[in-house]
Formats: structure tokens, C-alpha cells, sequence
């Protein structure tokens, strides 16, 4: 789940159920007039993702160079589109335009990405001296308008105009991390990454034109040396502008400062973050005197943002208290355990509750409660904040923003709508799971059972719940095929979901999945085609041609990238056993000649993946040949888990030997094993686990059971003191009754796959459970079973994070097919014929 949730949110926009790029957005009526105005003779025009491009006749451009990009508000973006692309008709000026207002609205967006803000118009000067003509030229054209800032850019004169030095045409290359990086090139001709981060930086090579000094020597005037508050760190971004824990230069003291941006961060209502700055400081003055919200000590501008200063309240968000306290999330808890949890959740939420009905008594909806605006104090008394879309009690009008699972329905307002959202958090509180029930809301009734199952809440408790939500106890049709799972049954109802979400008259993409098959293509092992269908032959389920037919062309148009999850290698592998023999040779060739460009290690995206794709196909001396360069990249790699890190490398190390029985292999696995322990720790509750970014993991993909499947497979081989203890450690942290997400690389299909190809007796009751469970996030897709992906957002059909890893693990629990990964073969009967070395 590399993707963050602004990330995420912009592939919500186009559709409810799946994501899907922005760009899919239906705004036909709100497209621009610029993007149909008549072009002259020569010109040419395209689309782009959500851009309009235009092109003069003439050479074509540099790759690389300074482009102008240029902001406005959302009223008066039409009109400053239609006057800079009149502007570069008329001097052959090559320019791409956002096409219409929906899509202003999404790039200036609360959550939008900060790097891209502000961007309504790009012009492509063709060298330094039409950029010195240009940029004169629009200051003069659009001074008088406004817009959000460029964070990316340099600001040039007093009008919405900004510059930066990139790319002009895309240009991408993986680095060693296997993530795909936008690029330049420096001076030698190697591409390096194109810095689109929000701060204005300029490639050391690259010589800033005259132009521009002026606009230099001003850059960071403002005020900022007068600023009286002494940042230390931050606490949240979004586009809209940052939240900060900073020190007050005279005092010493914590404040918290609050940040908005003109123009930028809007709500679907298209106000900006500015506007609801103002408002909470109004609504904030108008609770002072509560002890449950922050009070407001300041207000100032500095640098044409707005900052509020507000009393900084000690303690830990709701969010961060649950997961501290969860019972759930450790192995085999004990009803102590669960007692204790309720006795502080009931005792914290009730605090909410008054709380709440404190803000109401001043005439004032919170409307945008969520565990991350809950902070518990030390003394253990809650305290509200983050006002900024409250609003009169009395006020209908529905907040053009709201937090995913936490928004009360269409027709509610008032105390009535706060009260819903309470709801959810008292729901969330005891199964934090949210927002899979926006999908589905009968799963707010078979989750309550869940909560009242495992945790002794008061009697009423569950039927209040109901009651709040307006419902009544319901049956989960769905989820309750899992109360004595039945494969035939299971696997039909998946397949039939699976296929009934089939597009195969598109061209991005035939199942949908995670956004980042929009990236790596449709077409890939992890996120795309070759995944899901590679799932439904391992279980026996059809595998229909026309759809073979479709990755077949896919993977012909997909640009040579190599890779096992999400390159042409793992495809390669995946037409071979769909029996498409030849396509699957023509495929491996060009990922072959891709090959130079692979330097990522790990198994995902990189070497290792490689090797065992060469592997599949009977290419020892090759697959010899990537070791050695596996072996050399291996040393810099930090990640120890089995889709991106050490676990993967000794994986292909260990299938290495069991294809040469070259003791080499052994030992280097053995190397990249014993560095993959040492990014682990045993926890308090005796789990085994690995860090992954700052955080212990269980899962298949990046955590613990995954490297307790590779030393499981070294031990089938030769004895290693330490390994076998490991191992225990790694199948006591899968006992965890609570796994956030049920997918396979980082959620409860993963667990239920390492823990039966570890294969002890006493682990089959803890699959079953496990299996047991997948009820929680059970959903119906036209009446078939289908399961959330990327943080419950949307469904998913994709093998890495959805329905088809799902029923891949499901098909190894039910002992139908004997891998989750093609060419990945995680079962340690496959290696213990090797014997003991």
C-alpha cells in the first residue's frame, strides 16, 4: 500500500465503485471552450489524462527545459485559459490546459497532490530567449487575476505566473527501490529523478536564465524572518496547506499552527482552505471557554498564507490510543484483555459523547468527527479539534468535505447528523475498519455482531448501535457464506464477480484493481490482467479466451518493462500456463532485452523476480547470470520482507540451488536471511515481526510470515541456530484475530496462505478462524462475492490487493493450487527433497 490516501481519493472521483483515474470523470457539459476552439492551420491537438495539449507546426520540442505554468481561480479559470491559449496561438507556443472545471476542482482539491496545485496551463517555450520573451508578456496579460501558488515553482512578476526546469516530454526510469521515477537527463546523458516535490529547486547543472534573477532575489521575501513561532515538526499535509507543532520564540511554549493557502485546498463546494480557516477561528471563538476544544491565541499572514495559532492540547489522537490499546491486533487475546478495552473504550467514548453535546449546547455541529480529531488527554479527559468544516447547528447545508467513513447520509443535519457519525466511531472504536460499510450498509449490522462477539460491551450496546444507524439486526448474505465455508460455493460466487467486472472493450484495463495498474499497465501480474487470470486457472475456475485474448494484446502494446509482478517477465510466466506458448516466448524476449535496465534486487519488481521467472522457463545459465547481479544489489537493500526485500532475494538464492546445487547459492541466501532477521523484532507478546515503513509487520508481502516461509524452505536444506525460533515467533503474530485488510500481500488472504504452507497441525485452526473472518469484509458485487482493496476505498479484482488474491489464497487453504504467486513456489515440501546439507 505504497499510495497515500490524497492518492487514492483523486481515483475515487470518477466512479463509486472502483477506482478509476480522474480523468474518466464525466464533465462533458463543464469542458472548457478552449479545448474546442478551431486551431490554426498546422496545429494539432490532443488529449492527455486530464489535459488539453495543443501543438504548433514546426520541430519538434527539447525534452527537457524551463516551462511556464499558470494558476487561477476556479471562477475565472476559463476565462485566463481562453486568454493564454489566444496568447500561444498566436506565437506558436506549444501549451497543455486542464479541460474543464471539474478538473480545476480536483487538481486544487483539500487533498489533491500538493506538487501539481495550481497548475491550469503549461506553455513550452522552446529555448531560453522565447522564455524571456513570454514571461513578460503573460505577467502583463494576467496581472489583476489570482490564483493558488505553484509550491513546485518559482514565482515570476505580481501575476499568477510560475517556472520551473523539467521534463517536457514524459520520461521515466525504475530505480533501485523497483518504483517507477519521472526523469531528466544530466549533462552525461543519464536520467535522474525530475524533482517534483512542493519547494522550487533547479538542477545543479542547469544555469537559471536573467530572466528570472529578479524573480530569484525575491524568492522567501515575506516576513518569514519576523515569523514569532519556531516550527518543529509537522503534523499533517494536505494541499490546502500544513498543521504544525511549533514553539513560541518568546515564551518557549507549544502552539499549534494551522496553515491555509489562497485559492488552493477546495471542498466540493469550491470553497478554499483560506475561507475555512476563517470560519473555524470564528466557530473556535465561539466555543471558547470549553475544555474540550483548543483555544484560539492567534491569527497572522505570513507570505500570503494565513496561519492560526491555537493552545497546544497534550496527548494522543483517538487513533493512535486504539491502536496502542487494540486487543485484537496481538495474538490469542485473552478475555481480560477484551474486558479491559471495553471498560476504557465505553468510559472514552462517552466522553465524546459529552463532549459533543458540549459543542452542540453553543449552536455549533462539529460534523467532522473521526479518530484522528479525538485527542485523549493525559489525564485521560478528550478534547475536539480540526473545526474547520463545523457549522450552525441549525445550518441544512451538507460539508463539502468529509473523512471516508465518517460522513453522516444525504437527508441528516444537525445534532442528528454529529450523532450518526458518532455512531460510526463508537463502531470503528472496538473494529476499526472503516470505511468498508460505506460500501455496503448491511455490513453496520454484521459488524455490530463482530464487536459484540469479541468484546463484552454493556447489553444495550449493540442494539443502540442499530438504532442510530436506523436498522435493525439484518442478515450479511455474503459474509454469511463464511460461516461454514463451502469451496464450490465460495469459488462460483468470486469467480462470477470477478468476470462480471470484466471490461474487456477498454483498453487500460480489463479487471479493475488498484490505481497503480493505471502506472504499471493493465496488463501486469500484481495489479492487472495476467494476475487475476493466472487466479482463476489455479483454482480450476474458467478462464475465459476472449479475456487470454485481451492480455495477449495488452502485453503486445505495453511498453518492455521487466519485472515479475508488474513487468513483462511475470507475464511471460502467466501465458505459458494459460497455454499460450508462443506468445509467452515472444513476451520473455522483450522483457529479456529489458532486462540492462532492471536494478532493483527483490522479487516484485526486480532481479530476483527476474531470476525466477528465467527460472519457470528452464533458462538456468541465465537465471545464474541474474544472481550474480542479485547478489551484487543485494548488499544495499534494507527491506527485509518477501515482495520487495531480503526474504525475496533468498527465496530465488534457495531456488537457485535447488536447480544447480551450487553451495554458493545456499550461503548467499543464507547471507540475505540473517540480514532479513535483523530488520525484525520479537514483540512484547512474543510475535515475530519486520519493519516496513516504521512499522512491524506480519503480512505475506512485507512482514514476518512471508521471511518464516523462505527460512522454512533454508531449514528443509541445512540447520541454522536462531531461524526455527523465528519462524514460531512469525506464526504466533499471525494468531492476530484483527488484520486491517483482507487482501494478499498485506492482509488476512496472505496469513491464511503462509500459515498453511507452513503446514503445522496446530496452525489449522487459526486458518480456519482466519477464514472465518474474511466475512468482516465480505461485499456483493451484482450479487456476487467480491472484497475491498487500498484501504477499503473501493473494490478491487486484482491479485496483490484484492478478490482474486482472495480466492488464490482461499483455493491453497482448500488445497487446490499450490502457489498465490506464479513462479513463486512458497511450499516447503518443494525444497525438502534437496535434504540436509
Amino acid at each position: 500500500m505504497d499510495a497515500t490516501i490524497p492518492q487514492l481519493l483523486a481515483y475515487c472521483q470518477a466512479d463509486p465503485l472502483f477506482f478509476e483515474p480522474p480523468w474518466r470523470i464525466a464533465d462533458g457539459p463543464g469542458r472548457f471552450a478552449a479545448a474546442r476552439r478551431d486551431l490554426p492551420e498546422g496545429w494539432r491537438r490532443g488529449e492527455k489524462e486530464l489535459w488539453v495539449v495543443l501543438r504548433p507546426p514546426g520541430p519538434e520540442l527539447p525534452e527537457q527545459g524551463w516551462k511556464i505554468h499558470v494558476s487561477a481561480t476556479a471562477g475565472d479559470a476559463e476565462r485566463v485559459c481562453d486568454l493564454v491559449v489566444e496568447h500561444c496561438l498566436a506565437r506558436g507556443i506549444a501549451v497543455k490546459f486542464l479541460r474543464g472545471a471539474a478538473a480545476v476542482r480536483l487538481l486544487n482539491s483539500k487533498y489533491a497532490e500538493r506538487g501539481s496545485s495550481g497548475k491550469l496551463l503549461t506553455l513550452y517555450p522552446a529555448d531560453d530567449d522565447e522564455l524571456s520573451r513570454v514571461l513578460p508578456e503573460l505577467e502583463e496579460l494576467l496581472r489583476g487575476f489570482a490564483g493558488p501558488y505553484v509550491l513546485t515553482d518559482l514565482r515570476y512578476g505580481e501575476a499568477p505566473v510560475y517556472v520551473r526546469y523539467g521534463a517536457f516530454r514524459p520520461m521515466t526510469y525504475v530505480d533501485a527501490d523497483g518504483e517507477t521515477v519521472y526523469a531528466i537527463r544530466d549533462p552525461s546523458g543519464a536520467l535522474v529523478p525530475d524533482d517534483r516535490s512542493p519547494a522550487f529547486t533547479v538542477p545543479e547543472w542547469v544555469r537559471v536564465p536573467e530572466v528570472l534573477a529578479g524573480s530569484l532575489a525575491r524568492r522567501g521575501q515575506g516576513g518569514a524572518q519576523d515569523f514569532p513561532y519556531q516550527i518543529e515538526r509537522p503534523l499533517h499535509f494536505s494541499n490546502g496547506g500544513g498543521v504544525y507543532l511549533a514553539r513560541d520564540k518568546e515564551s518557549g511554549g507549544y502552539v499549534v499552527l494551522s496553515e491555509a493557502r489562497p485559492h488552493a485546498g477546495l471542498d466540493r463546494d469550491g470553497t478554499d482552505a483560506v475561507a475555512r480557516l476563517a470560519r473555524e477561528r470564528e466557530v473556535l471563538k465561539r466555543l471558547d471557554g470549553l475544555d474540550c476544544v483548543p483555544r484560539v491565541l492567534d491569527h497572522l499572514v505570513i507570505w500570503e498564507h494565513h496561519f492560526m495559532v491555537e493552545e497546544y492540547i497534550e496527548g494522543k489522537t483517538l487513533m493512535e490510543e486504539v491502536f496502542d490499546r487494540y486487543p485484537l491486533a496481538g495474538p490469542d487475546p485473552t478475555p481480560e484483555e477484551a474486558a479491559a478495552y471495553t471498560r476504557w473504550a465505553v468510559d472514552v467514548l462517552a466522553k465524546v459523547d459529552q463532549a459533543l453535546m458540549a459543542v452542540h449546547s453553543r449552536g455549533v455541529r462539529f460534523t467532522d468527527l473521526h479518530p484522528g480529531n479525538v485527542i485523549v488527554r493525559t489525564d485521560g479527559r478528550v478534547a475536539l479539534i480540526d473545526f474547520e468544516i463545523a457549522c450552525d447547528l441549525a445550518d441544512p447545508h451538507r460539508p463539502g468535505l468529509a473523512a471516508p467513513g465518517f460522513a453522516a447520509p444525504v437527508g441528516l443535519s444537525g445534532r442528528e447528523a454529529d450523532q450518526y457519525v458518532l455512531n460510526c466511531l463508537r463502531q470503528w472504536v472496538f473494529l476499526p475498519i472503516s470505511p468498508l460499510q460505506d460500501r455496503d450498509r448491511v455490513k453496520l449490522s454484521s459488524l455490530t455482531s463482530v464487536i459484540t462477539e469479541h468484546f463484552p460491551v454493556p447489553p444495550g450496546f449493540g442494539p443502540r448501535m442499530l438504532r442510530g444507524f436506523g436498522l435493525s439486526a439484518g442478515m450479511d448474505e455474503r459474509a454469511g457464506m463464511f460461516d461454514d465455508p463451502s469451496w464450490p460455493e465460495i469459488s462460483d460466487s468470486i469467480t462470477a464477480g470477478i468476470l462480471a467486472s470484466a471490461t474487456p472493450d477498454r483498453r487500460d484495463r480489463l479487471y479493475p484493481g488498484d490505481p497503480r495498474q493505471f502506472v504499471s499497465g493493465g496488463h501486469t501480474v500484481a495489479h492487472g490482467a495476467a494476475g487475476v487470470l493466472w487466479a482463476l486457472r489455479s483454482v480450476g475456475s474458467p478462464v475465459p479466451e476472449e479475456h487470454v485474448d485481451w492480455l495477449v494484446a495488452a502485453t503486445r502494446a505495453a511498453p518492455a518493462r521487466p519485472g515479475l509482478l508488474d513487468g513483462l517477465h511475470g507475464v511471460a510466466v502467466v501465458l505459458d500456463e494459460l497455454g499460450r506458448g508462443e506468445e509467452a516466448a515472444r513476451t520473455l524476449a522483450r522483457a529479456r532485452a529489458a532486462e540492462p535496465g532492471c536494478v532493483a534486487p527483490g522479487l516484485h519488481g526486480g532481479l530476483a523476480g527476474v531470476g525466477l521467472s528465467l527460472l519457470h522457463f528452464g533458462q538456468t545459465e541465465a537465471a545464474v547470470a541474474v544472481g550474480e547481479r542479485v547478489a551484487a544489489a543485494a548488499g544495499s537493500c534494507e527491506r527485509g520482507g518477501l515482495q520487495h526485500g531480503l526474504a525475496g532475494i533468498a527465496h530465488f538464492f534457495l531456488r537457485l540451488h535447488e536447480t544447480t546445487g551450487d553451495e554458493r547459492h545456499l550461503d548467499q541466501a543464507l547471507h540475505a536471511l540473517r540480514r532479513a532477521v535483523e530488520r525484525g523484532q520479537v514483540l512484547p507478546d512474543g510475535g515475530f515481526q519486520l519493519l516496513e515503513d516504521n512499522r512491524y509487520h506480519a503480512y505475506l508481502g512485507t512482514g514476518g510470515s512471508g521471511l518464516a516461509l523462505v527460512l522454512s524452505q533454508y531449514l528443509a536444506r541445512r540447520e541454522e541456530p536462531g531461524f526455527a525460533e523465528v519462524i514460531d515467533g512469525a506464526r504466533r503474530s499471525c494468531r492476530a484475530p484483527f488484520i486491517r485488510h483482507p487482501f494478499l500481500f498485506m492482509g488476512r488472504a496472505g496469513t491464511i496462505a503462509a500459515l498453511h504452507h507452513l503446514g503445522r497441525p496446530d496452525d489449522r485452526p487459526v486458518i480456519h478462524d482466519h477464514v472465518r473472518r474474511l466475512a468482516w469484509h465480505a461485499l456483493s458485487y451484482r450479487g456476487h462475492l467480491a472484497f475491498p482493496g487500498n484501504q477499503l476505498l473501493r473494490l478491487s479484482m486484482d491479485l496483490a490487493t484484492g478478490t482474486a488474491g482472495v480466492l488464490a489464497a482461499l483455493g491453497v487453504a482448500f488445497d487446490l493450487n499450490a502457489s498465490v504467486i506464479p513462479a513463486v513456489d512458497l511450499r516447503a515440501p518443494a525444497v525438502e527433497g534437496a535434504g540436509r546439507r
